[in-house]
């Protein structure tokens, strides 16, 4: 993975503008069914009001930024909460869609930003709040479609409260408070943003094919969990011994997959075990 762009999802132009303009986003130009920008560190995509705009526009971005998986998706948006105060940022740990009952659970693996909230998706906006949960209107289309084209670690879900009990806000918040409300949060998505595009890194590095791994399959027949055991053994290859050419008869043109493995075992059967010398933290514990 050369760029793990941050796919954005949001709603609203208020929502995009800020966005764009601390991302140096610009709009593509083309035709498309969801207005869209794009930039080196992120692409963005406008849904509109909905759980179902939010899920088509997801998978129209992911289509227009070139289908690649594995990348940091994130929804931002505004909410309306019970209890919280207006303009408080908060990140999804459950997603709920009221019509149909579904709940999913993005599973946080970094350090969050911020509080975390459950979300509940309504179909149109409200200001009764029977639960104390965030009351919003995408984020159930928006994240179990990203989750077909990433790693459910990768796909988060933001809402800045818009309104409350205590607002007493009639109608939608206007288009100019909202771009405040999520231009005031933008250090902290950024910064929980670039953290998910250093995990994508990581998850690609791993499953990354080893070295030698596509050449060595090429020249010799393997089944698939002897494929499964050559991956396991050039990993571990590559742990204990970086560097080192491949021994000759993995190499071989006419070696049968069970040589290879065999050979490739004795190789790292072979290979000293180098201890670190213990640190002075350690000896003072033996002690």
């Amino acid at each position: 993975m050369s760029d793990p762009a941050i796919r954005f999802v949001v709603a609203l132009e208020a929502e995009a503008r800020p966005i764009a303009e601390r991302f140096r986003l610009e709009p593509v130009g083309e035709s498309h069914a969801f207005r869209i920008f794009r930039g080196e560190a992120a692409w963005l995509v406008v849904a509109g009001f909905g759980k179902a705009a939010a899920a088509a526009a997801t998978a129209y971005l992911h289509l227009a930024a070139g289908g690649e998986l594995g990348r940091p998706w994130l929804h931002v948006g505004i909410g309306g909460h019970s209890r919280r105060t207006l303009g408080e940022l908060l990140l999804a740990h459950k997603v709920d869609d009221r019509a149909s009952g579904l709940a999913w659970y993005p599973p946080l693996v970094i350090d969050a930003p911020c509080p975390t909230a459950p979300f509940l998706t309504v179909e149109r906006r409200e200001e009764e709040y029977e639960v104390p949960w965030v009351y919003e209107t995408e984020a159930a289309g928006f994240y179990p479609t990203a989750c077909r084209f990433s790693t459910a670690e990768l796909v988060h879900a933001f809402a800045v409260i818009s309104d409350n009990p205590e607002a007493n806000v009639s109608g939608p918040p206007s288009a100019p408070f909202v771009e405040e409300l999520v231009a005031r949060h933008l250090d902290a998505i950024e910064s929980f943003g670039r953290g998910l595009g250093e995990l994508a890194l990581e998850a690609a590095a791993l499953a990354a094919d080893p070295p030698g791994y596509r050449e060595i399959v090429a020249r010799s027949l393997f089944g698939l969990t002897e494929q499964r055991r050559l991956r396991r053994l050039l990993q571990r290859l590559a742990v204990l011994a970086p560097g080192e050419p491949l021994p000759p008869a993995a190499g071989g043109s006419a070696a049968p997959a069970r040589d290879v493995l065999r050979h490739l075992e004795v190789r790292l059967s072979r290979l000293p075990l180098e201890l670190a010398p213990p640190t002075e933290a350690a000896i003072d514990v033996v002690h």
